[in-house]
């Protein structure tokens, strides 16, 4: 019987932001640790209570923090097929491996680790071992394998030597994704990775796009945002001076304003236009944003919603991207009674933001 493990956890974040995701579990935990750095990105942390601190965690929703796993056991590794079987075995043995009950949608979520170059190839992928132990579990227990949308993740980080397991709800890992990688499948419709942006932030927020009405797309181009929202059926207004994707021409439901989005929006306050939904991923400082941002809360319906990418600065002694981030939060506060951010996956040196209830709107 394994000795099980209640004050470890792994944690994930975007490496340039690992401090700031590190903080932020500080502030909810004074007893948070960083013991070590595994990967880039990827942090191994110790608190008093590890599933009442995910709990809380998920509760919260940290901007900077992608995903959280716990470690309930940790076993010793020896780079062969057989490490494959004492994983399985591991995780069996876990009183969280309860939860694994008929009907019961499950994922097994494995991460490998490059350490220490001197033990040669791996003898496993990671797609072996999830593949395995999905399998092995589905006969034992008759739950359910559910990639996409799992209840309970078994979790597994491999470093050369040790693999390091845990069993949760897909909820305190915060992502179902193992470490919050969401990835999308390309399409021949796709204009732009960009949309890939906008599909997550749908998802990890929980927001629904408007089936009818208008949109406002503000820095459009080439209109991977501006194709999404078409596709959903709604009429778009795209602002940018650049030129929109060649594959956009002749959409009825499409407006193209080529300037820039102060003149659009002075114009349109003007004429007291109203949208369902506006989003924006203009390469600004992400206080300009918030400040445009702060004018278009008033062309937005009552119950509408705004996504916005707010681009952050590379730190340097000087600039602390987080201090700029605070800042453009605060602005949108005070046009907005809900304001939520996160740095998604597909995210780059940004964070994605949906604010919603305009204090301004009529």
């Amino acid at each position: 019987m394994n000795n099980e493990i209640e004050n470890m956890c792994i944690v994930t974040a975007q490496a340039e932001f690992t401090t700031a995701a590190l903080t932020e579990l500080k502030t909810i935990e004074k007893e948070f640790l960083l013991l070590e750095e595994m990967a880039p990105g990827i942090s191994l942390c110790s608190v008093p209570n590890t599933a009442r601190f995910m709990r809380i965690v998920g509760s919260r929703r940290p901007t900077f923090v992608r995903h959280i796993a716990p470690v309930q056991t940790i076993v010793k590794l020896q780079n062969t097929e057989q490490d494959v079987g004492a994983l399985a075995l591991a995780a069996i043995d876990l009183s969280g491996f309860k939860q694994l009950t008929r009907g019961i949608h499950f994922a097994v979520q494995t991460r490998l680790v490059q350490t220490d170059k001197t033990y040669g190839e791996r003898a496993y992928s990671g797609g072996k071992v999830n593949q395995m132990l999905a399998e092995a579990i589905a006969e034992e227990t008759g739950a359910i394998e559910s990639i996409k949308k799992p209840e309970v993740v078994i979790s597994l980080l491999c470093t050369m030597q040790k693999g390091y397991i845990g069993i949760s709800t897909a909820e305190e890992n915060l992502s179902s994704w193992p470490g919050g990688t969401r990835h999308f499948a390309q399409t021949e419709q796709q204009l732009s990775r960009a949309e890939f942006k906008l599909l997550e932030a749908l998802e990890v927020f929980n927001v629904e796009l408007p089936v009818s009405g208008r949109a406002l797309d503000l820095g459009a181009a080439p209109g991977g945002w501006t194709r999404l929202l078409l596709e959903n059926g709604l009429d778009v207004i795209a602002v940018d001076p650049a030129k929109l994707d060649p594959r956009l021409a002749g959409n009825k439901h499409l407006w193209h304003y080529r300037g820039y989005a102060e003149d659009y929006l002075e114009d349109a306050l003007q004429r007291r236009e109203r949208y369902e939904i506006i989003v924006n991923d203009m390469r600004m400082d992400a206080r300009d944003a918030a400040r445009l941002l702060i004018q278009a809360a008033s062309c937005l319906r009552n119950d509408g919603i705004m996504v916005s990418v707010l681009k952050l600065p590379h730190a340097t002694p000087e600039i602390n991207p987080l201090s700029t981030l605070k800042e453009a939060l605060n602005i949108l506060k005070r046009s907005y009674g809900i304001v939520q951010a996160h740095q998604l996956f597909h995210n780059r040196q940004e964070v994605t933001v949906v604010a919603a209830q305009p204090l301004t709107g009529k």
